[in-house]
């Protein structure tokens, strides 16, 4: 609990530091930022440390108080700048309090959610523990490879860093650091998605959308986007019988040879991975785009607004590639929108110059970042025909992952048709007609998705609409498209040329998709029922709506369950409890590393596959120490060379030729090796590595030699 209530504690201060400087930024939005403080904070603290650690400014205690010093400074000039009477906003209060109130809830409950299955360990987590240490220990960014001795990380790792300065100001062993992380992003994306939601109903009401609570906006975007999961897995909760056994990981594999994740799977599964870490500042990036699509680019100078929106967006190319060119698209779309209002009209040279120099400047706010990194993609691929799927299978799948999202939308989308009822049914038959012709090529669902993304545009076009429900039409044919695009190309990567060719571009594109759509069905739902011509088709489509979220409900109250066996264990955030029950010494030689050795140092440890649950690399895990090889599959998906590693490695433990261990040693510049149970276990008997130096550390079974 005390670790807990630290983290709230540093998370109050990040929101009492950002709050002004998001009003600022944010200042035509209705309420003012409110409820985004803590993101734009937590974004330029990360981005502050990490700029000044990539320009040789060294990684420590005093760069970090330096960081949250200019950000104090900030935040009170901010306040200093503001009007010294403000007109009262009773909107803003009531989302303040709103949102100050769902986001202390959240990171409780999350916390306490966490606690009973806290191991850091399985599926993605002891990567993004390695990336998270690496960034808390290294001098300088590029951080190095905590897997590959002698080479810099290349991976999107800013989302990391940000966790890692939370671990940091908490002061908690990194581990338990990574669980209360994991909560704190829960939270900020709870409170981000009720905030972007309810200022973009707030928006709509106040041009005559028929919304009269946007804070129901809020929280209905809240329940889609990071509560609700999909219809299968919903269904498979409610049918699970004891709910200890409920496989929660099936419903995130619906496709075959692809990943089918939302958020609410994110969170059960806990890795914090990298499109994880981007979803609250994808949705700070979208609170720009709100603005700029009801009010263009700021008057006047406006350099606080333009370098925010910039960093905004330019941001996520570092936390997560794949949602930079979907926000930036947005924002593009949504200010063309703007300038093609009577008002934007008049500016619309100065539109094409804010919007250049957002971009523009976006990319260059994190240009060390750019130069260095190597996405390892070779462009775009046709996707063939056999990996696509038949018409009636894809309708299926897709009913049941999205499906609840769907229904909220597209029936009012379907409504709106009977102000030009002649041009939609001759749209539709087209729509119908083009996807049989094209079932063959198995592209009918692709039609089918375009037929409804154009729909959607074609609203968010229509010039006799307020801006706001522009806007929401805006956000439902980006997401649609998400779900098209993968059906036609996928981004040529590691896994071109095995059957999982477009994993990674459905993974993403569908994650992406998700969040608009939620953001999008947050807003329909506080306004969609007046928009709904009649009272029978509104109940009926409210019953079948209800419906389909209480069953996608189901699937996080099945995972918690199954997630945590029925919460048997005792709550903590220790996520190295695995590890201290099978091999204690590990553990304690972990904390022997992390506060007697430079985190430069280079280890020697067991090599196995990725995904071993033996623990391989788990000293370079949670130490941030680079070893001379962790998961190599990994560090082949990051354009990395692992060269003859292992058989190195295994040449230094088993040989008892001193000359032959000296060699591997200086090839690799190993620093430390390790020796503990998993060592013996993969190497057997241990040879000449005794010899090559002096003991520091041994306890339960474990030593370190330093050599």
């Amino acid at each position: 609990m005390s670790q807990t209530v630290r983290l709230l504690l540093v998370l109050e201060v990040l929101g009492l530091l950002g709050s002004p400087l998001a009003a600022r930024a944010l200042s035509r939005l209705p309420g003012a930022g409110a409820g985004l403080g803590r993101v734009l904070a937590l974004l330029l603290l990360g981005w502050g440390v990490w700029l000044a650690g990539s320009l040789g400014i060294p990684n420590g205690p005093v760069l970090l108080g330096g960081g949250v010093l200019v950000l104090a400074a900030g935040a009170a000039a901010a306040r200093r700048r503001g009007p010294r009477a403000p007109a009262p906003d009773p909107f803003r209060r009531r989302l303040t309090l709103a949102t100050e109130l769902l986001f202390a809830g959240a990171v409780l409950a999350a916390a306490l959610l966490v606690s009973f299955s806290p191991d850091v360990w399985g599926t993605e987590k002891p990567m993004d523990m390695a990336l998270t240490n690496a960034t808390i220990v290294a001098d300088h960014f590029p951080p190095h490879d905590p897997w590959l001795a002698g080479d810099q990380l290349n991976y999107y790792y800013l989302g990391h860093l940000m966790a890692g300065l939370l671990i940091r100001l908490t002061g908690v062993e990194p581990s338990q650091g990574y669980n209360l992380a994991l909560a704190a992003t829960f939270a900020l994306v709870v409170t981000a998605a009720f905030a972007v939601a309810a200022a973009l109903a707030e928006t709509g009401r106040r041009q005559g959308l028929p919304v009269r609570r946007p804070l129901l906006a809020g929280a209905a975007a809240v329940v889609l986007l990071a509560l609700m999961g999909n219809l299968r897995g919903g269904w498979e909760a409610l049918h699970a019988g004891p709910l200890q056994s409920f496989d929660w990981f099936s419903p995130s594999r619906v496709v075959p040879g692809t990943i089918n994740e939302f958020p609410a799977f994110s969170f059960a599964v806990g890795d914090l991975h990298a499109h994880l870490l981007a979803v609250p500042l994808t949705l700070l990036a979208l609170a720009f785009v709100v603005q700029v699509a009801m009010s263009g680019p700021p008057r006047g100078g406006g350099w606080w607004t333009t370098g925010c929106a910039a960093l905004s967006l330019g941001i996520l190319y570092t936390v997560n590639a794949w949602s930079w060119p979907v926000t930036t698209g947005l924002m593009l779309a949504a200010l063309a929108g703007w300038a093609a209002t009577p008002a934007g009209r008049r500016r619309r040279g100065r539109a094409a110059v804010w919007g250049g120099l957002v971009v523009v400047g976006g990319l260059v706010l994190v240009a060390p970042f750019v130069v260095h990194f190597d996405p390892n993609a070779g462009g775009l691929a046709v996707v063939a025909t056999a990996t696509r799927e038949p018409l009636g299978r894809f309708l299926g799948h897709h009913a049941v992952m999205e499906g609840a999202l769907l229904w909220l939308l597209l029936v009012p989308l379907a409504l709106q048709a009977r102000r030009a009822p002649r041009v939609a049914a001759a749209a539709a038959a087209a729509t119908v007609a083009l996807a049989v012709v094209l079932a063959g090529a198995r592209l009918g669902g692709a039609a089918l998705l375009t037929g409804v993304a154009v729909a959607a545009l074609a609203l968010a076009l229509a010039r006799d609409r307020p801006p706001a429900e522009r806007l929401v039409w805006l956000l439902v044919a980006t997401g649609v498209a998400c779900l098209a695009v993968p059906e036609v190309v996928s981004v040529r990567d590691e896994f071109a040329g095995t059957p999982f060719v477009r994993m990674n571009t459905v993974f993403k594109l569908g994650y992406q998709a998700w969040l608009l759509l939620a953001i999008a069905g947050g807003v329909v739902v506080a306004a969609a029922p007046r928009w709904l011509p009649q009272r029978v088709p509104r109940a009926g489509w409210l019953g079948v709506a209800g419906v389909l979220v209480v069953v996608g409900l189901a699937y996080p109250v099945g995972a918690a369950v199954g997630r945590t066996d029925g919460f048997a264990r005792s709550p903590t955030l220790e996520g190295r409890g695995w590890l201290a029950g099978s091999a204690p010494g590990d553990l304690y030689a972990i904390d022997w590393l992390r506060g007697h050795v430079p985190g430069d140092a280079v280890l020697a440890e067991a090599v196995g596959d990725d995904y071993s649950v033996a623990g391989n690399g788990r000293m370079s895990t949670y130490t941030g120490r680079p070893a001379v090889l962790g998961w190599q599959g990994h560090e082949l998906q990051w354009s990395h060379d692992v060269g003859t590693r292992r058989q190195d490695l295994a040449v230094l433990y088993r040989t008892r030729d001193p000359g032959r261990a000296r060699r591997v040693v200086r090839r690799y510049g190993i620093d430390y090796v390790v020796v503990g149970p998993l060592e013996r276990a993969t190497y057997g008997r241990i040879g000449a590595v005794r010899g090559l130096g002096r003991r520091v550390f041994t306890r339960a079974g474990t030593s370190v030699y330093a050599v």
